[in-house]
């Protein structure tokens, strides 16, 4: 229901936001009111047809883009606005931009490229993330894919095309970061379920149905491997009847050899849902 919120909102947002941006456009130069125009129409199109197709791809662009909406807002209505209006509309936007954020929102849109009779968790990020590379590669991937233009349009030529050149190949490996992150998921299938982090491992690692001794929160204090990437929140303990060998990824190798772990930390984006998906699969 609340990824159809989002898409019902951001499909009016040319009728809530529009006559906010416009107004708040009409005081800049034509060449830069033309080119913010444009921009904001073609932003508004790819978005929509983005949240109409589950991906984790498009899940990184609703993402980015229901919370600039609420600073194109907040901009638009620095002088001679009515703030009631702006207010309202950027309350909205924000609102729902928290709700794109949640692991729910995140669960559909992962799950639109899951095969058959599978289903995808996000596992959440490492906390050290969330304190500020994050925020500061949303703000890259935004900042460097308008910011260029806009100055350009500004006639701001030389500020214009240092940040072109520089910000737009920033604004891509920014990109890229977060679109990673999305890509970090537990995987019930059908004979048991996958551990699919490249922060933790080299290769996806599946566990038999067989194999899985217990699954459950994980007990203060487990020696077992942790492989959470320091992720804030309620860990889950998945003990196996047999030990397993995992591999770090490639660029850690040489710091850190292939270890045989009985049992394993993981932090689930749904906790809760992910031990009852367990138990429906049997594996506890």
């Amino acid at each position: 229901m609340w990824v159809w919120v989002v898409r019902v909102w951001w499909a009016a947002l040319p009728f809530t936001a529009g006559p906010v941006l416009a107004d708040g456009l009409h005081e800049t130069s034509a060449a830069w009111r033309s080119t913010a125009s444009v921009g904001l129409w073609v932003l508004w199109g790819l978005v929509l047809v983005g949240s109409l197709l589950a991906h984790p791809a498009t899940l990184v662009l609703i993402r980015l883009a229901l919370p600039s909406a609420v600073a194109a807002l907040l901009w638009a209505g620095r002088a001679d606005a009515d703030w009631g209006e702006v207010a309202l509309v950027a309350a909205i936007s924000g609102a729902l931009a928290a709700v794109a954020l949640s692991a729910p929102v995140g669960q559909v849109f992962v799950n639109g490229i899951s095969y058959g009779d599978e289903i995808r968790l996000l596992l959440r990020p490492p906390a050290v993330l969330l304190a500020g590379p994050l925020p500061a590669a949303a703000v890259i991937t935004v900042g460097g894919a308008v910011g260029g233009p806009l100055l350009l349009a500004a006639e701001h030529w030389a500020a214009g095309g240092v940040i072109t050149a520089v910000g737009v190949p920033l604004a891509v490996l920014a990109a890229r970061s977060l679109y990673s992150l999305t890509r970090r998921w537990l995987v019930f299938v059908p004979t048991g379920v996958v551990v699919h982090d490249h922060l933790a491992l080299q290769d996806p690692v599946l566990l038999r149905r067989r194999s899985v001794a217990s699954f459950g929160p994980a007990k203060q204090g487990s020696d077992a491997s942790d492989l959470s990437q320091g992720a804030a929140g309620l860990l889950l303990e998945l003990s196996l009847s047999q030990p397993i060998t995992l591999s770090p990824p490639a660029k850690r190798r040489s710091s850190n050899q292939e270890v045989q772990a009985g049992a394993i930390l993981i932090a689930p984006s749904r906790p809760g849902q992910t031990i009852a998906l367990a138990r429906q699969r049997q594996l506890v």
